[in-house]
């Protein structure tokens, strides 16, 4: 996500520097050698890339943006209270925000903004990024409080010159609406992979819709752990919502009971036609 970002500004003409720290070192090999077009020949991504981001020149930064696993935050918001400026401006994409938004509230006030863009897949890492991630894509920014800092509110104007549309939501209504439309979708995609037979008879014979409903339970496991803990009482009341859709549908189909059946099959089809999901990349 940090990378796409990073490629993004530099494909639309973002030409201040940029900083990049922390990640495998792999990740950090790969960012450093990355570069764009840029007049008649080519330019590093990065302008500066280090493990430790306390090498960082803190002083010239004046956006901070935390692209990590949400079970760093809390510690990364503590740092970054140290280092940067009274002017800088600290954001994060993280998928769920609930207490990470109050924790960077809190140490952070008024210069913090958190932000979720829906976009990604399964795969991680710089060597996942693209510049095309963010175009169409939706960017919901999550106030911690009342009194945001007018510096912060920018933000909304850089996601909208990645071509992305942005909308405002509490991390309370967040995190109730990704429980629905991330949060459970990944638990089941994993909860049917979990039970199938851990044999050679079903391995041949995925198709597409297999292929298509499973692609995120290849998903960080360790991830998104952390993410269904940290939402588990939104994403219970969504489960509970779908145990009660999945027994009506077993009560079909114990009754065959073709017309209910197809109605609800009708709607669920209707309803998907209804989203706007983000390009495929």
């Amino acid at each position: 996500m940090g990378g796409s970002l990073a490629l993004a500004l530099r494909h639309r003409g973002y030409a201040h520097r940029l900083f990049g720290a922390g990640g495998s070192p792999e990740d950090l090999r790969l960012a450093a050698a990355a570069e764009y077009p840029r007049g008649d020949g080519t330019a590093p991504i990065f302008d500066l890339c280090r493990e430790d981001p306390a090498e960082l020149p803190w002083a010239e930064v004046d956006l901070v943006v935390v692209a990590t696993p949400p079970a760093t935050l809390a510690e990364i918001f503590g740092q970054l209270r140290e280092w940067i400026s009274e002017t800088c401006v600290v954001t994060d994409l993280a998928s769920v925000k609930g207490d990470l938004v109050a924790s960077g509230t809190a140490l952070l006030g008024g210069r913090y903004l958190s932000a979720h863009p829906l976009v990604g897949g399964e795969r991680h890492g710089f060597a996942a990024a693209t510049a095309e991630l963010y175009v169409d894509a939706l960017i919901l920014l999550t106030p911690g409080g009342e009194e945001v800092d007018p510096r912060a509110l920018s933000l909304q104007q850089l996601w909208e010159a990645l071509g992305c549309r942005v909308r405002m939501l509490s991390p309370g209504e967040h995190d109730d609406a990704l429980a629905a439309t991330s949060h459970l979708p990944h638990l089941l995609a994993y909860a049917f992979m979990a039970s199938l037979d851990d044999s050679d008879a079903l391995r041949d014979l995925g198709g597409s819709g297999l292929r298509d409903f499973s692609r995120i339970a290849e998903s960080d496991p360790a991830l998104w752990t952390d993410i269904l803990l940290r939402n588990r009482e939104a994403v219970r009341r969504r489960l509970q919502t779908l145990r009660h859709t999945l027994d009506h549908l077993d009560g079909l189909l114990a009754q065959g009971s073709a017309a209910d059946l197809g109605d609800i099959l009708a709607t669920a089809r209707a309803r998907r036609q209804q989203f706007r999901f983000p390009p495929r990349t």
